[in-house]
């Protein structure tokens, strides 16, 4: 197949940096992650998830989804986001409760986050990452900034 270059608008640069590098670690190119991750997304018609690991490898496999039940409440920080990331790679979060974002969370630690899903209760996050979280969350409940 004869090489051509593809123009991605809208594409996060410091995401497809983290790529780049985690790529070139493993000795693969940007590409040959790219076009593994559209292959399997394409086979499974795009309704499973395709996560990159650490190491840059890909992985079809069930998503790790932290719950926040009806009276639940729990506070998360950049480290936290990181650190769960670490352990179980991408992740989604769905509440019913109370879900704070502190400070601290910005437009990288978002990254490791597949979907937010605000079903009920409320989630509060820092005004400086507000419209972020508008882009990954889909809301029920109530998505307060502070």
């Amino acid at each position: 197949m004869p090489r051509k270059t593809v123009a991605i608008r809208g594409l996060d640069t410091e995401l497809y940096m983290e790529v780049f590098t985690m790529a070139k670690k493993d000795g693969k190119t940007v590409a040959d992650v790219v076009n593994k991750a559209l292959d399997q997304f394409i086979n499974n018609d795009g309704t499973e998830s395709v996560a990159i690991l650490s190491g840059g490898a890909l992985a079809n496999s069930a998503e790790f989804v932290l719950a926040i039940d009806d009276d639940g409440e729990i506070s998360l920080s950049k480290e936290d986001i990181k650190e769960i990331a670490l352990e179980m790679g991408p992740f989604a979060i769905e509440s019913n409760g109370r879900l704070v974002f502190e400070k601290d969370v910005d437009k990288n630690a978002l990254a490791q986050i597949s979907r937010i899903q605000v079903k009920s209760g409320t989630v509060k996050v820092p005004r400086s990452a507000y419209a972020q979280f508008l882009i990954k969350c889909k809301i029920q409940g109530k998505l307060d900034k502070y």
